[in-house]
């Protein structure tokens, strides 16, 4: 096995320890938050989450991205990328603050003010994050990334954020949560890193990464209003509590998968540049993460669409059960934004910036234009994501065309997974759909159905992989089970 390869396997392995795990944890602390703040509550976080996103371009500009695609990176690049993140962060503070109150006028949310002022000291913060974390990632060190995400997470949000929602600060827990994130991150990535402190003035520092760093922040951007205009309408034109039930749904379905999605990408984005000129180890390493994600997560997919009703009533609460249709539609979506994302980040990888500036334009104008129509004509926000799925799709598509023009070939073994994946998503629904089902005619216990409906799941997903078509995926998972067992004996003998 290669240096890069040992490296990325190893990479991968902590990075599904992180998903899983967070993903664990977001469930859990989503449930006991849903039942912390109201509807109404979650809307108001969730608009100055948009706005808190939008300032995080200021704050970043694609340092980091240039950071881990760069091939040879120097002294003064390291510089160059700290002095620019922790000056672009200050800058992006400052802004915030003073639009605040304007931003809070325009969506007529009086309480949104302090909530967003609140987040733009996150700003700061995270820009000394950005370095540490980029210099990590492209070494393929996710133990000591993973560990400080982890970390804040549990601390800053599942023990501080839960805390303050609990004592009554409403949506301004979540902003104590960020804010404890941040700083646990800071501390814990810079101790890993030890880059130096010292910055840099010279102009001709910055050229190197902001070649790239900015083509990257213009697709960042797009693919950042897209995701975001959804979001956006919602706040502008719809009640606060619609909001918070389409925000709130998503984020406790999709948002775990599109986590997932980034955890991989983060490690192949830097296995992909470093194997760019190398078209056969390329081809090779995108058709296996294709085929193993599209098993995976269209398997998921199909157990999340029929369990969509206990999965609200447990992770939610009452006060979200007209959210059930939501869900079920956001467990359509899953598939085809996790898959794109791997075809975007093997496009970035190999430097395809400017098609995927074309792409992310084009789908921004074509769903703006969709969204619109849709409220123009009366549709409720499951109109919305019934839109959003629609636009996922042929998005995805688009992606899979770029992708074959990379790793070249007919694009038969792109076509191939995405329709394994299917058949997967129907036969997995179809078997949970069996045992679900049964359950509901005889009145089982909610507990008892939300347990049996999350070990089916494990079980098929396990099963997918284990004993689906072959995939690296399935080596990985083979091997790591063989090493496992082999401890168990040796440690039983």
């Amino acid at each position: 096995m290669s240096d890069l390869k040992a490296r990325t396997v190893n990479a991968i392995k902590w990075s599904y320890f992180s998903t899983f795990t967070n993903m664990f944890l977001t469930l859990f602390f989503s449930a006991i938050l849903s039942r912390l703040l109201t509807k109404e509550q979650f809307g108001i976080w969730a608009t100055a989450m948009l706005l808190q996103r939008f300032g995080q371009f200021i704050a970043d500009l694609g340092i980091g991205q240039a950071i881990v695609q760069k091939s040879k990176l120097t002294e003064d690049d390291i510089r160059a990328g700290l002095t620019s993140s922790v000056s672009l962060g200050l800058l992006a503070t400052g802004l915030a603050w003073l639009i605040a109150p304007a931003a809070a006028q325009y969506f007529n949310k009086p309480d949104l003010v302090e909530v967003f002022r609140g987040y733009a000291c996150v700003y700061v913060l995270s820009a000394g994050n950005i370095l540490s974390a980029s210099l990590l990632r492209r070494a393929l060190k996710f133990k000591p990334l993973i560990t400080a995400e982890l970390s804040s997470y549990v601390i800053g949000h599942g023990i501080i954020g839960l805390t303050a929602a609990y004592l009554g600060y409403g949506a301004k827990a979540l902003v104590v949560s960020a804010i404890s994130q941040a700083i646990i991150q800071l501390v814990l990535l810079y101790s890993a890193t030890r880059h130096t402190l010292k910055p840099i003035f010279r102009p001709s520092a910055f050229r190197g990464l902001y070649t790239f760093g900015m083509k990257a922040t213009v697709v960042n951007f797009l693919e950042f209003i897209s995701a975001s205009l959804d979001t956006f309408l919602i706040s502008k034109f719809y009640p606060s509590a619609a909001l918070g039930a389409y925000d709130r749904t998503f984020n406790t379905l999709a948002k775990p998968a599109t986590n997932f999605a980034m955890s991989l990408s983060r490690v192949l984005a830097p296995s992909f540049s470093a194997v760019q000129d190398e078209p056969d180890r390329l081809r090779r390493a995108y058709l296996s993460g294709l085929r193993a994600m599209s098993l995976v997560i269209f398997t998921a997919a199909g157990c999340l669409l029929v369990d969509a009703p206990e999965i609200v009533r447990v992770m939610l609460g009452e006060q979200f059960l007209d959210s059930v249709q939501l869900m079920q539609t956001f467990a359509l979506f899953i598939p085809f934004a996790v898959l794109t994302n791997l075809s975007a980040v093997m496009a970035e990888a190999t430097a395809r910036l400017n098609v995927k500036i074309a792409i992310q334009a084009v789908y921004f104008v074509a769903l703006a234009s969709a969204f619109w129509a849709t409220y123009r004509a009366g549709g409720q926000v499951e109109a919305l994501a019934i839109v959003l799925v629609v636009a996922a799709v042929i998005r995805s598509a688009a992606y899979a065309v770029v992708a074959r023009n990379i790793i070249g070939g007919s694009g038969r073994q792109i076509a191939l997974s995405y329709l394994l994946g299917g058949a997967f998503f129907v036969g997995a629904g179809l078997v949970n759909a069996a045992v679900v089902f049964s359950l509901r005619a005889l009145n089982a216990p909610l507990p008892l159905l939300f347990v049996i409906e999350l070990i089916v799941g494990g079980l098929l997903v396990a099963g997918v992989v284990l004993y689906g078509p072959p995939s690296e995926l399935q080596s990985m998972a083979r091997s790591s089970l063989k090493q496992l067992r082999g401890r168990v004996l040796g440690t039983a003998g």
